[in-house]
């Protein structure tokens, strides 16, 4: 997600021009600019202004990392702050206002810094077939080969699939994915049931060798969405296979993720998944209905008769975060909306949200967005 220059976070690069400035003193330029990749970055040593007069454009600063805003209203860019500008619509056209006195630096940069807009390489085309099966004890499929992907999930039980003449055991929350024209077995070889879904469908940009001839432990998250799927497939809603289709193609490129998280959490059945769905969204909404207190862990674990470890487990099974960090992130966002409508003191605010002590708000404000609550107030105050 891309961060605006109305934002607080641009506030320590920048601001925004409401006003009119005196223009006199400045040099104006009107750039076109269509390449979305630079060489080199530049600054100035006084603060300068850029107004965007037609397309969309994203500005590029360092700052230890490159840091992407896109441009909202005219701004201006503090001294010595090394950018760029790049193009997000096909051209874009900016005015850029350079004090008659200042002057311009260049920095080379190792390899070109290049701007991807947001668009899919994975697209599910189509969903040939989805079904959920149960299959008995000693139940034997002698296998087929077709044009189409094909997913398998088990949910339960375990099943033994032969692929190109190598055997692979699917068990309880795994999957596995054949490539067109697979040739592919399945039998059920224990003394118990097995159940798992099935999906064939169309697909481009999977050429992935990763995703192929192995068998994928589902995260918590995998079974989610698989969950999703199960859920709308009997469905009358008129997107419904819309739907389909968007969770399949997550689905993809979530497996594709796997290998680089560094941790995965343990998965669940579909119908725990529901359940730790339903309970998270009413302990959110209790977080999101008791910002003005201060709210401590032990509070939400009585409240819902849930141990400090199930709740740090559904935090980071769910949201990869801790509860605190959670609760923590939700009050510093309302305090800034409170410091916008300036109806309190920074003080004021501080103690309205439960914190500590204004020290301890301050240090948490200004390590999330970069700035003290007091700066924030007077850049939006003028």
């Amino acid at each position: 997600m891309y961060n605006k220059t109305t934002s607080a976070n641009y506030l320590k690069y920048g601001n925004i021009i409401n006003e009119f400035f005196d223009s006199n003193n400045f040099i104006k330029r009107r750039e076109i600019i269509e390449e979305k990749s630079t060489d080199y970055l530049t600054s100035y040593d006084e603060n300068i202004v850029i107004e965007l007069v037609e397309g969309m454009a994203i500005l590029v600063i360092l700052d230890e990392s490159f840091k992407l805003f896109a441009i909202h209203r005219t701004i201006s860019i503090n001294k010595n702050i090394y950018f760029a500008i790049l193009p997000m619509s096909n051209v874009a056209l900016y005015n850029i206002y350079v004090p008659k006195t200042s002057s311009e630096k260049k920095l080379q940069l190792d390899k070109p810094f290049v701007f991807k807009n947001i668009n899919s390489s994975i697209i599910v085309k189509e969903i040939e077939a989805l079904y959920y099966a149960v299959k008995s004890p000693n139940y034997k499929f002698n296998g087929e080969r077709h044009h189409l992907f094909e997913l398998t999930y088990v949910d339960h039980g375990t099943l033994v699939t032969e692929v190109e003449g190598k055997k692979y055991e699917l068990t309880e929350n795994t999957c596995m994915i054949y490539y067109p024209g697979q040739f592919h077995t399945q039998e059920v070889t224990s003394n118990e049931s097995c159940s798992y879904i099935t999906i064939i469908f169309e697909c481009s940009g999977i050429s992935h060798t990763n995703l192929f001839n192995r068998i994928f432990h589902c995260t918590r998250e995998l079974v989610g969405i698989l969950e999703m799927i199960s859920k709308n497939t009997d469905t009358d809603f008129e997107f419904r296979n819309d739907l389909l289709i968007s969770y399949l193609q997550v689905f993809i490129v979530k497996l594709l993720q796997l290998d680089e998280l560094k941790s995965t959490p343990k998965p669940t059945t579909l119908i725990n998944q529901h359940f730790e769905n339903m309970l998270l969204e009413e302990i959110l909404s209790y977080i999101n209905s008791h910002l003005y207190e201060p709210l401590p862990v032990d509070q939400i674990c009585s409240h819902f008769s849930i141990s400090r470890s199930s709740l740090q487990n559904l935090f980071n099974n769910n949201l990869n975060v801790a509860p605190k960090h959670y609760i923590n992130e939700q009050k510093l966002s309302l305090s800034r909306v409170l410091i916008k409508k300036g109806e309190n003191t920074i003080s004021d605010i501080s103690a309205k949200l439960g914190f500590t002590s204004i020290h301890y708000f301050s240090r948490k404000f200004t390590k999330r967005y970069g700035i003290t609550p007091s700066e924030y107030a007077r850049k939006i105050y003028g």
